[in-house]
Order: structure tokens, then sequence, then C-alpha cells
């Protein structure tokens, strides 16, 4: 390999982690676990398909009423709100099969949204975006259930 090659590998590789680029998640370890939560909870449904069926359930996850939060973080001159800040949060507690309660957090996640006005589009963009935000907690719940299932 020339030197010019691997340069700028080196340099693309430099760049790309300087960015924040990351490989995507992936959960290499089999988890399953048994959710309590109420029947109504898209957390809980969503979280659902991301656990293999077929493994054995380690664990017992409660999953509480997500919490919606939309804040207004600007306004327009004529007194309308044109950006908001939304925020998501899920309270989370893992036992083990022996009933010892291994994690017990509030999960939360949170975006800004700009240029909003009060129409129909962007009450659907704000319900993307709290899915959005639904599966940012996920990714990081199934990060530590899998730090926890090694154990």
């Amino acid at each position: 390999m020339s030197k010019i090659n691997f340069l700028s590998i080196v340099l693309m590789t430099a760049l790309l982690s300087s960015c924040g680029f990351h490989a995507p998640y992936k959960n290499t370890s089999i988890i399953n676990a048994s959710i309590i939560s109420n029947a109504n909870n898209a957390f809980t449904t969503e979280l659902k398909k991301h656990f293999n069926q077929e493994a054995t359930q380690s664990l017992t996850i409660q999953i509480g009423n997500e919490v919606q939060k939309k804040q207004t973080s600007s306004y327009k001159s004529d007194g309308k709100a044109s950006s908001y800040t939304l925020n998501l949060s899920v309270p989370i507690k893992v036992f083990n099969n022996d009933n010892k309660l291994l994690l017990s957090k509030n999960l939360n996640a949170s975006i800004h949204l700009s240029k909003m006005s009060a129409t129909q589009a962007d009450r659907l963009q704000i319900e993307e975006n709290y899915e959005q935000l639904r599966n940012t907690i996920i990714k990081k719940l199934l990060r530590r259930l899998s730090k926890l299932n090694e154990n």
C-alpha cells in the first residue's frame, strides 16, 4: 500500500472519529425479559420488538408511564411559539430472576425543534420526534441490559 493511500485512510479515520461517527448499535448478546407495564404503553410495545423471544427470560423489567414534556423555547414577534424543546422520560426498574433490584432509573432524552407554527404538519413532526426520543431511550436501555446480562 502506498504512503498516500495509508495517509488518506488515517486522515479519514481521524475525521470520522472526531465528529462523533460510530457504527450503529447492534445488540450482540441475546436478551429476553419479562416486561411489566400498562397495556397502552407505547414504549413497552416498541421495546418488545428488540427482544429475542426464543431466549430464556433472565430479567424482569418494570416500566412506568412515559412522561412527555413540550417546553416553548422561543417566541415570534406576534407572541406565538416558534421553537420547542421536547423531553421524554421513562421510569425503569430491572430485576433479576431472584427479584433483586439491579437498576432503578428514569431514562431521559430530549430534542430541540425550531421554526414551528401551529399546523397539523408540526403536530405530526412533534409525534415523530417523540418516537425518535423513545427509540433513543430504548437504545440506552438495551446497552445497560446487555451489560447487566453479561454479569
